[in-house]
């Protein structure tokens, strides 16, 4: 618990300070309200003791209310205790009125002030419990708001399949072109299953490099690689007595294929760095976009672990083989949208209805989450209007400056120039990232952390 001290009286500083040090507090000073406000812009202050006179005027407290006043209209400001020689009624019911936590007359006695301290530490403690407790139901309530129901007929045919096995432990492999939505399907089969009371834990494992496989999955302990600086929980003790979303799960390398083989066949592993075996429980679910039969026959995918992942394989159909789900998924996805950024969601105009339906969607859900959400904020009217989706991916990227704002050659940064190419080619190969990836003439897991990077990749 840092401490600023605010008093022009250099022994009064030093007398508080060598007092609170003896007690473990850390301790700032200050001899005036302005270099206290300095201070307050570069430091966090768990607490402030104000003194309420200072050199120009040594009676009315005025300089100290002035900087309570200053201090209420500041975000998350830090409790304040006052201490004054020069005490009545009426300045302390001002100074409390203006967010002051307590008021101590000079000379002060140090059991008292230090009480009153523990106090405001108690008081901060709660607030910091309850607002924790308040941004957990917020992302509860967010997370909630993802529970979207299918109209499409395929979609609700697969949810009924899926939901005769969500009450085991039995292995799932999603299948389906990229982006079309496999993580929302794992939060329905997670919060159906036995499980939901445990954590979700999703990974990207195609975004993970060789050398950070274990440690991501397993954990390291402090040391057990150069930097490694303290010990780290792996996803699989994460989401101990939950599920584990494995997605992208062709692209691992055939070591680490026999690595994942071994804690799905015995559910053991061992923290890097440590002899130590530990035991999983969690359920686990793979997803992919590619043909695992296919590579399992070039040998580029074991065939024990193709058999212990895919129990029960799901297609997943693209969005554009349920257009019943296009427009009221939209509408959810404003909503989901509008309730992450504060503001209010809108309602889709007859043109943006017409054009969202007859779009193919290459990108699919992914693609129709970015769609809506730049539609929320860039849109400035009472409803979301065709100029605010801009559904660029319809047409080809233009090589000079057009109305939309597109930079010509001269004007792109090489982001900017690597960003467009990744986006032209993910639509010529329908979103599939082994082939862009081909074309691109770089492996998956580069092409993952590029779409990361540039934000277009963000739902699986």
């Amino acid at each position: 618990m840092t401490v600023l001290i605010i008093d022009d009286n250099v022994e009064v500083r030093l007398s508080i300070a060598y007092f609170l040090e003896d007690q473990g507090f850390d301790v700032i000073e200050a001899e005036s309200p302005d270099i206290a406000k300095q201070l307050l812009s570069v430091k966090a202050i768990s607490l402030i003791l104000l003194d309420m006179n200072f050199t120009r005027d040594t009676t009315s407290g005025e300089e100290g209310l002035g900087f309570l006043s200053w201090l209420h209209t500041r975000p998350k400001s830090p409790a304040v205790i006052c201490l004054t020689g020069w005490g009545s009624v009426s300045l302390a019911v001002q100074a409390l009125q203006l967010g002051a936590s307590d008021f101590i007359e000079k000379p002060w006695q140090n059991d008292e002030l230090l009480a009153s301290i523990q106090q405001q530490k108690i008081l901060s403690q709660r607030q910091e419990t309850h607002l924790a407790d308040c941004k957990t139901r917020l992302s509860s309530t967010i997370k909630n708001q993802r529970r979207y129901a299918w109209q499409s007929p395929i979609m609700r045919s697969l949810e009924s399949k899926l939901a005769r096995i969500a009450k085991t432990d039995a292995a799932i492999l999603l299948c389906g072109e990229s982006g079309v939505g496999k993580s929302y399907v794992v939060e329905g089969l997670h919060t159906q299953s036995l499980r939901a009371g445990g954590p979700l834990v999703s990974v990207n494992v195609g975004a993970l490099s060789a050398s950070l496989f274990e440690s991501e999955l397993f954990g390291h302990v402090k040391g057990a690689f150069t930097d490694a600086k303290a010990a780290r929980d792996g996803r699989f003790t994460i989401a101990d007595g939950g599920t584990l979303f494995l997605d992208e799960i062709a692209t691992l390398s055939l070591p680490l294929q026999a690595k994942l083989l071994r804690v799905l066949e015995s559910g053991e592993y061992e923290v890097l760095g440590s002899s130590e075996t530990l035991r999983s429980d969690v359920r686990v679910i793979c997803a992919t976009n590619a043909d695992l039969n296919t590579l399992v026959e070039q040998g580029t995918f074991r065939n024990d672990l193709l058999y212990r992942i895919n129990t029960f394989v799901f297609e997943l159909p693209p969005l554009r083989q349920r257009k019943e789900d296009i427009v009221p998924f939209a509408q959810y996805l404003l909503a989901h949208h509008a309730i992450r950024y504060h503001m209010t969601t809108k309602p889709l105009s007859s043109e943006v209805v017409a054009a969202l339906q007859s779009y193919p969607w290459p990108g699919n859900i992914r693609e129709l989450s970015h769609v809506m959400e730049r539609a929320l904020l860039m849109s400035d009217g009472g409803q979301i209007e065709l100029r605010d989706c801009q559904l660029r991916l319809a047409r080809p990227i233009a090589g000079h400056k057009t109305q939309s704002g597109t930079l010509s050659p001269q004007e792109q940064t090489l982001a900017d120039i690597e960003k467009a190419a990744i986006s032209r080619v993910l639509f010529e190969e329908n979103g599939v990232v082994d082939s862009s990836a081909k074309r691109l003439g770089i492996s998956k897991s580069s092409l993952y952390r590029r779409l990361d990077k540039y934000g277009l990749k963000n739902e699986s």
